[in-house]
């Protein structure tokens, strides 16, 4: 099955065509042969409508759509005929039916769809039904099929998956995030100033907006899987991305804690900025932070590849990253204040932050892709 990605849609759609209409189109044609065939209906124009109006992006959403139409067209043929047997046409009927066709298919929670459905067709009904025999009938078979062949247009016919858009959305999350760790870094080898800890810590707080991106991503891809024939074998890989996203999820707000501490840090003293943060801890603390970007620019690559050298590089990453961990909080150790000193409690602080995300990173990686040490 080629995978929709890879189809060239976006060049034809330059020119008007999309795989949508398409589809769309074929399953109107379908819908209006069939009931001719099956029904003999010398015009049943509510079959390829039904089809028009159910075919959606997906087969998930087409299914909603089609059952939702002939819910509502059933309901409403029942509740127009209800009327019929006790009020004629009149203007305050069509208003009294419309009314109750609305609540009771809210009442029902069949949808907004459903809802305005509902009412049409018991207007429809009510004005036509008494004046064309077999109308009421004629038109739920109509929809019945026309639904019925949109699903199954949008099941065969290049169903979409949307699991590799979902895959690049948190690629660049991870290195999104990875970003502001590097710039943590380069600002701490330069001199860190509250001004440019301050800047960072809006960047890690503006990274929030591609955490919703990510998670929209994967909810379309999950979406697009659903009743999908053709990409059952991507849910196992729908299952990591949701891991990935809830691991992301986590390192946003270590890393968002990071630049909170260190802005804390120096905002203290503004005027002594060095006296805060040592020339030697910054750039200990910046070894620590580059690993960590680089162990995260290795789990978006992961993500993305399920490579098995890009797990084993993460795992260097983050074991250089605690070693390098342990020596900074032995230095920290001897700062004014010791163990008790506010600057230690600062910087104890972002390492419990960097150890908690370096776990979250390995058991991630550890279930995207086993990672195995050969011997030599």
């Amino acid at each position: 099955m080629v995978r929709w990605s890879k189809l060239p849609w976006d060049k034809l759609e330059n020119w008007g065509v999309s795989l949508q209409a398409a589809k769309t189109a074929l399953a109107a044609g379908l819908a209006w042969g069939l009931s001719v065939w099956i029904f003999h209906a010398p015009r049943p124009y509510f079959a390829p409508l039904a089809a028009i109006l159910c075919v959606q992006a997906t087969v998930a959403e087409s299914v909603s759509r089609g059952v939702q139409r002939i819910l509502g067209v059933i309901g409403g043929i029942f509740l127009a005929l209800f009327f019929t047997h006790l009020v004629g046409l009149h203007a305050w009927s069509i208003a009294v039916l419309v009314f109750v066709a609305m609540a009771a298919a809210r009442r029902l929670r069949l949808g907004s769809l459903a809802s305005s459905q509902v009412a049409i067709s018991a207007l429809m009904v009510l004005a036509i039904g008494s004046q064309v025999k077999g109308y009421a009938w004629s038109r739920a078979l109509d929809t019945a099929l026309g639904a019925a062949v949109a699903i199954l247009v949008s099941a065969l016919v290049w169903p979409p998956d949307f699991t590799p858009d979902a895959t690049e959305a948190l690629r660049i999350l991870a290195m999104g995030l990875s970003g502001v760790m590097e710039g943590i870094q380069n600002d701490l080898v330069r001199g860190l100033e509250p001004e440019e800890a301050n800047r960072r810590l809006k960047e890690a707080r503006a990274i929030e907006s591609g955490l919703h991106q990510a998670r929209q991503a994967i909810h379309r891809a999950e979406t697009s899987l659903r009743w999908n024939p053709w990409h059952r074998g991507d849910r196992g890989k729908l299952k990591e991305l949701r891991h990935a996203l809830t691991v992301l999820d986590h390192t946003m707000v270590q890393v968002r804690g990071i630049a909170r501490t260190l802005f804390v840090t120096l905002d203290r003293d503004v005027s002594k900025p060095a006296a805060a943060l040592p020339t030697g801890l910054a750039e200990r603390l910046g070894s620590v932070l580059a690993l960590m970007g680089e162990a995260l620019k290795s789990y978006a690559y992961l993500i993305r590849r399920q490579d098995q050298s890009a797990a084993l590089r993460l795992e260097a990453m983050v074991e250089a990253a605690k070693r390098e961990r342990e020596v900074l909080l032995q230095e920290a150790g001897t700062l004014p204040g010791g163990g008790d000193g506010a600057r230690f409690l600062d910087i104890a602080a972002v390492l419990v932050d960097l150890d908690k995300m370096s776990q979250d990173l390995m058991v991630s990686a550890r279930l995207i892709v086993p990672i195995v040490h050969v011997q030599p």
